[in-house]
């Protein structure tokens, strides 16, 4: 099974919704095998995910794709994880989750300049600004300010 031939097929089904992949994978959950194809946007609605899910399904041959699994496409949906700097850089001005030494919580990305995330935290009624260093970072999210 050809993960990069998968994603081939799929790009141009997804790109006339202006979408794109942004991870493909095979993974066993349940004892269930699964190619998890995610979709990079913030939403999608069930019917437009339907139809993609199905135009693709067409064109997949068993060559493509090993019957013993089962093909999973989403969103990464609203919280999406922040692993690189490119991907920290697109997020500057949204609310995050952080996990550091220094800090695990919430705040506004306000910048992110020579490996340094400068986050707007409420610190008990209080806005204050942390730095923490991109290394220091070990998880972080977008996430949905309630």
């Amino acid at each position: 099974m050809n993960l990069e031939k998968i994603k081939q097929k799929l790009i141009p089904i997804i790109s006339r919704s202006n979408l794109c992949v942004y991870s493909i994978r095979t993974k066993k959950e349940y004892g269930e095998k699964i190619v998890e194809i995610l979709l990079d946007t913030d939403s999608i609605d069930i019917d437009t995910l339907e139809k993609i899910h199905l135009e693709f399904l067409e064109t997949l041959t068993d060559d493509d794709i090993d019957p013993d699994y089962f093909l999973e496409l989403s969103s990464l949906g609203a919280e999406r994880p922040l692993n690189t700097k490119e991907e920290t850089i697109q997020a500057i001005g949204k609310y995050i989750y952080l996990e550091s030494p220094k800090y695990k919580g919430t705040g506004t990305l306000i910048s992110f300049e020579s490996d340094i995330i400068l986050l707007e935290i409420n610190d008990k009624g209080r806005f204050k600004k942390i730095e923490i260093k991109f290394d220091d970072a070990k998880k972080m999210r977008t996430a949905i300010k309630f």
